[in-house]
C-alpha cells in the first residue's frame, strides 16, 4: 500500500495531466481555422469550376479554328493542277494565285505522289523545288492513313522557327495519293495560339496559359522562349503535367480542374489538334487570401499556446529535477569509466523504475563487453591467418580488412580502414553501377557472387571474384562482408579457351560455328531490327595457287583476304571464314544498295590485291578473285539454314556470270529469283 502511494505521489503522468489543462485555451484557435477552412474550400470549389470552363473555352476555340484552316486548306485544294504537278511551274503558278491561302499561312507547298517538294511560298516569295520529304513523319501518316494530317510541332528546317504543319492530301483517278497540300503555322508569331495564352494587357492578369502537344511539348506560351520546351520544366506546371501523364495524357475536350500545392490548375483538350489546354495561377491570389486570415488565427492560438507551455515547462522544470540527474548518470554508461557500485538518484513512480532499469543494463553490459573482447580476440586471428581477403564495409568505407587482403591490393592493413571502398575499383561509374546491382540482390533477399576487374594500389589491375552478403539479413545498415579471391590466371585460361572455340586458327575471324549462332540471332529479332544483309564470299583461282604454290602461300594469301575483308567491314559488323576459301560478312543495320555497295568494293579490292612469293627467279605474284551472293534479311527467312541456301544459289550465279562479280538474291511472287546487280 505505501509503495502503490509513493508510485502515484511521483507519477509524472499524473502530474503533466493536471498541467496540461493550460493548453484549453488553444482549442480556441483550432476552431477559428476550421471555420476558416470551411469557407476556402467553398470558394475553391467556384474557382475551379471558372477555371475549368476558362480552360475547356480556350480548346473549343483552338478547335473551332483549326477546323477553319483546315475548311480553307480543303477548298484551295480544290484548284491544285493535280494532273500537271509534275511540272514544279504549274504548281508555282497555283500558289502565286492563291494569295488568301498564303496569307492564312506562314508557308505553303505542294508534295508530289512522290513524296517530293515540288513547289513552296514563304516569306512572300514563291519557288519551285525538288527536296525528297519522304522523311517527315506527318507527310508518310498522310500518305498510309489516306487523310488530312496536322503535324507534331518542331524546328523548320529552312527558318529554324518552331512550326507545325496541316496536310491536305489530293487523289488521282487510280484511288492513290497524287498531291499533298500542305499549310505550314510559326508557333511563336501566330495568332491562332498566342492571343489565346497572351496574358492581360494590364500585366495583373495571375492566370499563367499554355498550349502543350500529346508529348508534353509547349506549342504557345506567353514567352516565346519556352516554344517547344517540356510542359513540365516550367515550375509553375510541373505537377500538373506530371499527373496529366501518369494518367495516360488524354486528349478529351471535358477538361478537369484541381489544387496542386500553392496552385489551381486546369486543363482541356484540343482534339482535332492533339494539343492539351493548361492553366496555372497562385491559389492564394484567386482565393482572396485565405492564409492570412488562417494566420491571424493561429497567432492568436499561438499565443495562447505559448502562455500555456511556458506554465507547463516550468512546473515540468520544478517536478523532473531527479530525472535531469538519471540522464546524467545514464550517460555515463556509454563510457569505459562507469563504475557499478556508483549510487542511483532515489525517486519514486516511473522514475524509481527507470532507475533500476538502468542499474539492470549497466550489469549487461559489463557481461557484453568481457564476451566483446573475447569474440574480437577470435576475430583478430581470423582475419590474420584467412588464406582469402575479407573486409567488411559500412556506408561505402572499409572498416575491417584481413591481412591478405592488404596483401591482395598492396595496402598496409593498418592503413585501409576508413578508405572509400570505390578505391579498388576501375572507375566511380563502375563502382556506382557495381553498389546499384549489389543493393538490388540484397534487397531480393540474394548474396553477391560476381568477377570484377580491379585496382591495386600502385594502380594494376587484376580480375577477383567477389562475394558478399549483409553482416545482418535484411539490414544493409549494419554493412557488409565481402571475400576476395584472385581469379585472374583461371579466368585468362577460361577466355582463351572461349576464343579459341569461336574463332578461325589462321585468320583470326569468327568461324563457321559463331557465325552462324550471330546469324541466328539477327534473324531472330526481325520483327524490330534495322534492315541487315549478309555477303557470302567464295574466291576464284584459290584451288590454282594451292597447286602452283603450295598450302604456305595459299595459307598466306588468305590471312591478306581476311585483312581486306575487316578493313571494308564497319566495327560491330562480323567477318567469318566459314571454308576453305568461303567468307561471310554479316552487315548490320544495313540498307540492301549499301550491301552491294561494299560488294563491289571487297571485289575490286581483292581483284587488284597481289601477293608476292618466293625468291630470285622464282619470285612471282600471285592473286585471286572473290565471286560475292548477297542475301538481304528480311522476315521471309525462318532460320540459318534458309539464308545458307539463299547464298549458294547467289553465289553460283556469280560464279555462273564470269567469276568476279556480285548477285544479289530476291524473292518474287512465287518464286525466287536472282537479279545482277
Amino acid at each position: 500500500m505505501i509503495h502503490s502511494l509513493r508510485y502515484l505521489a511521483g507519477s509524472l503522468k499524473l502530474r503533466l495531466a493536471l498541467a496540461s489543462l493550460l493548453l484549453i485555451a488553444g482549442s480556441i484557435a483550432l476552431t477559428v481555422v476550421l471555420v476558416l477552412q470551411a469557407m476556402e474550400e467553398r470558394s475553391q470549389r467556384a474557382v475551379l469550376d471558372s477555371e475549368l470552363a476558362n480552360a475547356e473555352r480556350i480548346g473549343l476555340v483552338l478547335s473551332a479554328k483549326i477546323v477553319s484552316l483546315q475548311k480553307a486548306l480543303r477548298a484551295a485544294s480544290a484548284d491544285l493542277p493535280v494532273d500537271e504537278i509534275d511540272r514544279p511551274a504549274a504548281v508555282a503558278g497555283y500558289l502565286e494565285r492563291h494569295q488568301v491561302l498564303r496569307s492564312l499561312f506562314d508557308s505553303v507547298f505542294v508534295v508530289d505522289g512522290n513524296l517530293r517538294l515540288v513547289a513552296a511560298a514563304e516569306n512572300g516569295t514563291v519557288r519551285t523545288a525538288d527536296i525528297d520529304a519522304s522523311d517527315r513523319l506527318y507527310i508518310r501518316r498522310t500518305v498510309h492513313d489516306r487523310r488530312a494530317v496536322i503535324s507534331q510541332p518542331g524546328l523548320s528546317r529552312t527558318s529554324g522557327t518552331p512550326m507545325f504543319a496541316m496536310t491536305m492530301p489530293l487523289f488521282g483517278r487510280d484511288g492513290q495519293v497524287s498531291a499533298i497540300l500542305v499549310g505550314g503555322m510559326k508557333l511563336s508569331t501566330n495568332a491562332l495560339l498566342n492571343d489565346l495564352t497572351r496574358p492581360a494587357m494590364d500585366g495583373h492578369d495571375p492566370v499563367t496559359t499554355i498550349v502543350a502537344d500529346a508529348d508534353g511539348k509547349i506549342v504557345s506560351h506567353k514567352d516565346a522562349a519556352w516554344v517547344l520546351k517540356k510542359a513540365g520544366a516550367d515550375p509553375r506546371f510541373t505537377q500538373v503535367v506530371a499527373q496529366w501523364q501518369a494518367e495516360g495524357a488524354p486528349i478529351e475536350p471535358q477538361g478537369s480542374a484541381r489544387r496542386l500545392g500553392d496552385d489551381i490548375v486546369a486543363m482541356a483538350g484540343v482534339p482535332d489538334a492533339d494539343w492539351v489546354v493548361f492553366r496555372s495561377a497562385p491559389a492564394e491570389l484567386l482565393l482572396g487570401g485565405p492564409t492570412a486570415g488562417r494566420r491571424q488565427a493561429i497567432w492568436i492560438g499561438s499565443a495562447v499556446a505559448v502562455a500555456g507551455g511556458l506554465v507547463i515547462l516550468l512546473v515540468t522544470l520544478a517536478m523532473l529535477r531527479p530525472l535531469r540527474q538519471l540522464e546524467r548518470r545514464a550517460l555515463r554508461l556509454i563510457t569505459e569509466d562507469f563504475n557499478v557500485q556508483e549510487p542511483w538518484p532515489r525517486a519514486g513512480g516511473e522514475l524509481g523504475e527507470l532507475a533500476r532499469v538502468f542499474q539492470h543494463v549497466l550489469h549487461q553490459k559489463a557481461a557484453m563487453r568481457q564476451s566483446s573482447d573475447e569474440l574480437l580476440v577470435k576475430m583478430r586471428a581470423v582475419m590474420a591467418n584467412a588464406q582469402v581477403g575479407i573486409a567488411f564495409t559500412l556506408m561505402d568505407r572499409f572498416e575491417l580488412v584481413s591481412d591478405e587482403f592488404a596483401r591482395m591490393f598492396g595496402y598496409d592493413a593498418a592503413q585501409v580502414p576508413g578508405m572509400q571502398s570505390h578505391v579498388i575499383c576501375p572507375s566511380d561509374e563502375a563502382h556506382r553501377m557495381f553498389m546499384q546491382m549489389v543493393a538490388e540482390t540484397f534487397a531480393a533477399g540474394g548474396t553477391c557472387d560476381a568477377e570484377r576487374e580491379l585496382v591495386r594500389a600502385d594502380s594494376s589491375r587484376f580480375w577477383a571474384r567477389l562475394q558478399g552478403a549483409p553482416v545482418r539479413s535484411g539490414d544493409s545498415s549494419a554493412g557488409t562482408i565481402w571475400i576476395f579471391t584472385d581469379i585472374t590466371e583461371s579466368r585468362r585460361h577460361r577466355e582463351q579457351l572461349s576464343w579459341t572455340a569461336s574463332h578461325d586458327e589462321l585468320t583470326g575471324l569468327v568461324n563457321r560455328r559463331e557465325f552462324e549462332l550471330r546469324l541466328a540471332e539477327e534473324i531472330g529479332e526481325r520483327a524490330d531490327a534495322e534492315p541487315s544483309a549478309a555477303l557470302f564470299i567464295d574466291l576464284d583461282r584459290f584451288k590454282a595457287v594451292n597447286d602452283s604454290s603450295g598450302h604456305a602461300a595459299g595459307d598466306a594469301l588468305l590471312k591478306n583476304i581476311a585483312a581486306i575483308l575487316v578493313a571494308r567491314a564497319r566495327a560491330h559488323d562480323t567477318v567469318a571464314r566459314i571454308g576453305g576459301d568461303e567468307f561471310a560478312v554479316l552487315l548490320r543495320g544495313c540498307e540492301p544498295r549499301a550491301a552491294e555497295r561494299i560488294a563491289t568494293s571487297i571485289c575490286a579490292r581483292v581483284a587488284e590485291h597481289r601477293l608476292e612469293w618466293g625468291h630470285g627467279e622464282r619470285a612471282h605474284s600471285l592473286s585471286v578473285g572473290a565471286s560475292i551472293g548477297i542475301v538481304a534479311i528480311d522476315g521471309s527467312f525462318a532460320s540459318v539454314k534458309d539464308v545458307l541456301h539463299a547464298a549458294d544459289e547467289a553465289c553460283y550465279e556469280a560464279k555462273h556470270a564470269g567469276r568476279g562479280t556480285v548477285r544479289t538474291w530476291r524473292r518474287s511472287a512465287g518464286s525466287a529469283e536472282l537479279v545482277a546487280e
